[in-house]
């Protein structure tokens, strides 16, 4: 190494300076027994420096290095008033111990809710599905029996017409007896009047004829035959009076005839009309259960329907028993409680830092000069000592070297495009693991000051 030459001058310095200092004119043994002597030091420190340069080039250290640790900081997920702290600063807790308790009725109360809107939503569901089940199976029989009512009205509508036809016919005939009826009360009154004309002059004549008899103009043999012609003319009177009251009788029957043939008709008729309502009321129902498709793409709908409206409400119902949960915050992982900053009654917001929790598993965080890391690589040996625990050497290993400067990944890293650049040695972390338990340093910290020194191996350096 360049180190070498300069070592070397040092050495042979003090045997020139040694060799001035001797007197010229002493003693020639004490001057030589200077020179031996000057020689076995020298000999001595080549046999014990030059070992101790090669071993020492072997070690690179630093003690710009502290000891780190995982920290987690425990925060509530749900805002909620702190009922419990069951924990103290600088306890050790094991994974899942419930650390602090958050008064949770406000979320028992939401599960509650949550359960019996699940619980709704499955009875509708359930309903849902009875429906569809019954729709689907009825529909085929209430489809032939809505047919049979339509075929049924139709053949009371034709019955009903028939019978109209016959009472329409049965009216037109009465009607027709009537018109007869009354055509022979004419006749006969007719009759009357000629019969009771011929009666008149038959009575005219005969007692015209009854009173020449007396004057022995008229035969009583004539006089019998005018008193015959007018009894019979008289009789025959009788007889077209007699008949026009029964041609009278005819007609009041037949008007009766005619009355009931109406009402036969108005029967006949509300019946068609009966029969036409009931085969528009099952032509509705045929049309209603005709939809059987749409009823059961609807009854299908309202199933979906509910089905989405339970995994809803399940997620809700997860969502409330996930918040109740979260009212136990439980330590997430072995470790050692610090920055304690709750106390029963306090408010706990969302995200708000509890407590911090250190777990036990260290390392330590070493920020080597960019220079030293050369022949530095993972897995190589290290031994630390921690301020805290002067003289105590740790052994630890090399486990990974970070790919960035510490200055790169700092809040505000610095822009050297200015024309006052100046160089300055960065520093990297390098990530060293502690072998074995550390139980014997009981109070090793995150934070704490570390000195490592790596051994690394110059001859595997890459070229």
């Amino acid at each position: 190494m360049s180190d070498e030459p300069a070592q070397t001058l040092n050495a042979t310095a003090p045997a020139a300076a040694a060799q001035n200092a001797l007197p010229t004119n002493g003693n020639g043994k004490h001057r030589k027994a200077l020179i031996i002597m000057f020689m076995i030091v020298l000999a001595a420190a080549i046999i014990v420096g030059v070992p101790w340069y090669l071993n020492a080039r072997q070690y690179v250290s630093t003690d710009d290095a502290f000891v780190s640790a995982h920290i987690v900081y425990i925060s509530s997920q749900v805002p909620q008033q702190v009922k419990k702290v069951l924990v103290l600063d600088n306890q050790f807790v094991h994974k899942g111990q419930l650390l602090v308790q958050l008064d949770d009725r406000d979320y028992v109360a939401q599960v509650a809710q949550a359960k019996a809107a699940l619980a709704a939503a499955r009875a509708t569901h359930e309903a849902n599905q009875y429906q569809l089940s019954i729709t689907t199976q009825t529909s085929n029989a209430d489809v032939a029996k809505a047919q049979a009512k339509v075929a049924i009205a139709r053949t009371g509508i034709a019955a009903a017409r028939a019978q109209l036809s016959a009472a329409e016919a049965g009216g037109a005939q009465a009607r027709a007896g009537v018109l007869s009826a009354r055509a022979a009360v004419a006749q006969a009154q007719a009759e009357v009047i000629s019969d009771r004309a011929d009666s008149d002059k038959a009575q005219a004549d005969y007692h015209r004829y009854a009173a020449l008899v007396k004057t022995g103009d008229v035969t009583p043999q004539q006089l019998d035959s005018y008193r015959a012609a007018a009894d019979s003319a008289a009789a025959m009177l009788v007889a077209a009076k007699t008949k026009v009251i029964a041609a009278q009788a005819q007609v009041g029957q037949a008007l009766a005839q005619e009355n009931a043939a109406q009402q036969n008709v108005l029967a006949a008729q509300a019946q068609v009309a009966s029969a036409k309502a009931s085969l528009a009321q099952s032509q509705a129902e045929l049309a209603a259960v005709n939809n059987v498709p749409q009823q059961i793409g609807q009854k299908q709908s309202n199933v979906s329907g509910s089905d989405a409206q339970i995994a809803q409400l399940k997620a809700e119902l997860q969502q409330a028993e996930l918040n109740l949960g979260y009212c136990r915050i439980t330590a997430p992982a072995d470790g050692y409680i610090t920055n304690k900053t709750v106390e029963p009654g306090n408010y706990a917001s969302v995200g708000q830092s509890l407590m911090a929790l250190v777990r036990p598993n260290m390392w330590v965080t070493a920020n080597f000069k960019e220079t030293d890391l050369d022949h530095m690589r993972p897995n190589d040996p290290a031994t630390i000592t921690v301020d805290a625990y002067p003289g105590v050497m740790i052994k630890g290993y090399v486990q990974s070297i970070q790919a960035g400067t510490g200055a790169k990944f700092s809040l505000l890293p610095p822009e050297n495009a200015t024309g006052n650049y100046v160089k300055v040695v960065q520093r990297v972390p390098v990530k060293i693991l502690f072998k074995g338990d550390l139980k014997h340093l009981p109070y090793l910290a995150a934070g704490m000051s570390a000195v490592p020194v790596v051994r690394v191996l110059p001859e595997v350096k890459s070229k």
